[in-house]
């Protein structure tokens, strides 16, 4: 699990440094830094994917593409250096990356420390750490078993891709491989406490059951395209009717699909990135997705959730109330309006036992409460 991000000139922070939890919830308005926390997770992680033998920030994929040095290096810092750190079972690892260029794609290791101690990069460099220290990494070993889904979903799609097994290891940042996922996986065993009582405990049949607990007579069926490395998706949203194309039903069920099918496939140890899972659904079903999450936290993954949704943190609030996770379990990340100058202003408040939270910022899902003022 990790336990902690320090970025340094990265995007909008000069130097910014966040626990993470079991669950750690990342909130607050837009442009104030949520994404940039989650990109830079994301850089490192598929940097180790795509270049496990480089010595450069990959900033360009399909999946994550932030453009250019200029892009990412904080403008106000006047550096051509920027810092990313993660911090894992008490080791502390620091990437230092220098810009060859404004225009580069790619900005070049120039110093690793880990405790703070810096290490020497004369040899082989894998998984951007020296060669001896890379297989017994702990960031490392996490940041190999991140994935990522994005605000960015892909839409209802009749097809979608099927690769080999071991490239469906998530669902794919926009959700596309998840109906593939499900396909190689259908029959593997979901963990026992997230299994609903009743239903068969494998993923399908799971997925099927959770989706069903959302969109009450929901079913899905995922068919292989003969001749094409694809699957087709069918949705039917009560038994009496056909199964239908994505495009036939409502957004919120393809919306929801991958980020169900991400939750329940996981395991120990897993890291899970996901950017507002409330979107296209009712208030009730975002409470319950909120708890959903905090229960697959409690399993064994580690879940970081961006939110513009006070119903996500009320579900969470009461999976802390009824012990589905601990207090102590859970970070909350308060992202503020950027001050004049561009500082980043972040708070954290505590949970209680209760799922009381200690402190309730200017901005931080109020506005409930602003509007009703008014109206009253």
């Amino acid at each position: 699990m990790l336990s902690e991000v320090k970025l340094e000139a990265f995007k909008c922070f000069d130097e910014a440094s966040l626990p993470l939890r079991p669950l750690t919830l990342l909130s607050g308005l837009n442009g104030g830094g949520k994404s940039s926390v989650l990109q830079a997770m994301v850089l490192l992680a598929q940097t180790l994917r795509f270049r496990e033998w480089g010595r450069g920030l990959l900033l360009e994929t399909q999946d994550l593409a932030l453009g250019t040095a200029a892009d990412i290096i904080n403008h106000r810092t006047a550096r051509k250096t920027l810092s990313l750190g993660l911090a894992s079972d008490g080791e502390e690892v620091m990437w230092t990356f220098k810009a060859g260029g404004r225009r580069a794609l790619v900005v070049d290791l120039h110093e690793v420390r880990l405790g703070g101690v810096e290490q020497s990069l004369d040899g082989a460099v894998r998984w951007l750490l020296p060669e001896s220290q890379a297989m017994s990494s702990k960031v490392v070993a996490a940041l190999r078993r991140l994935s990522w889904i994005s605000a960015e979903r892909s839409g209802p799609r009749e097809l979608l891709p099927l690769r080999d097994p071991e490239s469906h290891f998530g669902v794919g940042a926009r959700g596309e491989l998840a109906a593939g996922l499900l396909h190689w996986h259908e029959d593997e065993r979901v963990t026992e406490e997230l299994c609903l009582a009743g239903v068969p405990p494998t993923l399908f049949n799971q997925v099927r059951g959770r989706m069903q607990t959302f969109f009450p007579g929901c079913d899905v069926r995922v068919t292989p395209v003969d001749g094409a490395s694809a699957v087709s998706l069918g949705l039917r949203t009560n038994a009496a009717s056909n199964f239908q194309r994505p495009q036939n039903v409502g957004f919120g069920l393809t919306q929801l699909f991958p980020v169900i099918v991400a939750l329940l496939a996981a395991r120990k140890d897993d890291i899970i990135l996901v950017e507002n899972p409330e979107v296209h659904l009712h208030p009730r079903a975002q409470q319950d997705i909120g708890l959903l999450i905090a229960a697959v936290a409690s399993s064994g993954v580690q879940v970081v959730v961006e939110t513009h949704s006070d119903h996500v943190l009320n579900g969470i609030r009461l999976a802390v109330k009824t012990k589905a996770i601990g207090c102590t379990d859970v970070a909350v990340h308060f992202f503020g309006a950027p001050q004049s100058n561009g500082e980043v202003m972040m708070s954290s408040p505590a949970i209680d036992a209760d799922g009381r939270l200690s402190a309730w910022p200017e901005g931080f899902f109020d506005q409930f409460d602003q509007a009703l003022s008014r109206l009253l």
